[in-house]
C-alpha cells in the first residue's frame, strides 16, 4: 500500500476536513476521488451537470471605469495582449471569486491591513473608530477563527483596560499613534494567537442537550462553531462565550435547548417570550 504525505495550506487543510464531516465521508475516500477524478485534468465543470435541466442562470456585471483605470484602460487590454474584453474581465472575477471569503476581505481592505500589521511591527497604538465610538488601542495580530470566514483585529482596550477582538470590515483607523506599546501579559497574547477564538471564550462552559436533529445541525453549520469539550449522550459541553453560544445556536430553533449557565438560559428563555409576543 502505498502511503501518500503531503503538506498544504492551513485553510487548504481545514476546507477538506470540514468537507469530510459535512459530506459525511473519511479522509481516504475524499483524497482518492479528488486524484481519481482529476488525475489528468486539473479543473472540473460541476455546472455542466445541470445543463439538461435548462439553461444556466448568467447575469451580467456592468461598471464604469474610474480616472485612473480610464486613462490607461488600453495600455492594460495591450500589455495583456486582450483581444475579447469581456474574456478577461471574466477571468478577473473568477480569479478574485475563487479566493476565500477572508482572503477577499483582506484583499478588499488592503491598506487598512497594511497600516495595521506596520502599527504592530512599530509598536505603535492606534486609534480607531468601532461602532460608532472612538478608542484607543494596542493593535497585536490579525486572524480569523478557523471555522469562521472573517477577520478580527485582537487589541488591548486602553479605555475599558481588557482585550477585545474587533471585526476587521467594521473598524475605521483614525490615525496611527507615536505612543509606543509597553507590552501588556505576553503569554496570553501568545496563548490567544495560538487558539484563536474571536468571542474570547476564556474557559466558559456551555452545556446544551441537542435533539437527532440538533446533532445533524452540528455537522452542517459550522461558522462560529463553539469548541467541543465533551458529550454525555445527547448532551454537550462546549467552551464559548454566552455571545457565541447565543449567536451559533439561535440557528437550531427548537432542536436545541441551553441548560447551562442559568444567566445565559434565562437570556435565551426572554428572547423566545419576546418572539412569541410578536406571533401572538
Amino acid at each position: 500500500m502505498k502511503k501518500i504525505r503531503v503538506t498544504v495550506p492551513e485553510d487548504i487543510w481545514r476546507m477538506m476536513k470540514n468537507d469530510i464531516e459535512e459530506f459525511g465521508i473519511n479522509n481516504n475516500k475524499l483524497c482518492n476521488y479528488i486524484l481519481n477524478e482529476l488525475k489528468y485534468n486539473k479543473s472540473f465543470d460541476v455546472d455542466k451537470l445541470l445543463e439538461t435541466l435548462g439553461r444556466p442562470l448568467k447575469k451580467i456585471i456592468q461598471f464604469d471605469l474610474n480616472v485612473s483605470n480610464k486613462e490607461i484602460y488600453y495600455d492594460i487590454l495591450r500589455e495583456n495582449d486582450v483581444d475579447v474584453e469581456a474574456e478577461y474581465f471574466r477571468e478577473l472575477f473568477s480569479l478574485y471569486c475563487s479566493k476565500f471569503k477572508y482572503q477577499r476581505e483582506l484583499f478588499i481592505f488592503r491598506d487598512k491591513v497594511k497600516q495595521i500589521v506596520d502599527a504592530v511591527k512599530e509598536k505603535k497604538k492606534i486609534k480607531i473608530k468601532y461602532i460608532g465610538e472612538v478608542i484607543t488601542i494596542e493593535p497585536y495580530f490579525i486572524k480569523r477563527e478557523e471555522q469562521g470566514d472573517e477577520n478580527f483585529l485582537f487589541a488591548y482596550n486602553e479605555g475599558e483596560k481588557s482585550y477585545d477582538n474587533y471585526k476587521l470590515k467594521e473598524l475605521e483607523i483614525v490615525s496611527i499613534l507615536d505612543e509606543k506599546i509597553k507590552g501588556k501579559d505576553k503569554k496570553y497574547i501568545e496563548n490567544v494567537r495560538k487558539n484563536f477564538d474571536p468571542f474570547l471564550a476564556n474557559g466558559n462552559i456551555v452545556k446544551v442537550r441537542l435533539t437527532k436533529e440538533g446533532e445533524s445541525l452540528l455537522k452542517s453549520f459550522t461558522n462560529y462553531r463553539p469548541k467541543l469539550i465533551k458529550k454525555d449522550g445527547n448532551t454537550y459541553y462546549f467552551e464559548a462565550s454566552n455571545e457565541n453560544a447565543k449567536l451559533y445556536f439561535r440557528q437550531f430553533s427548537k432542536e436545541v435547548e441551553i441548560l447551562e449557565p442559568v444567566l445565559l438560559r434565562k437570556e435565551i428563555k426572554n428572547e423566545y417570550l419576546e418572539v412569541l409576543e410578536l406571533y401572538k
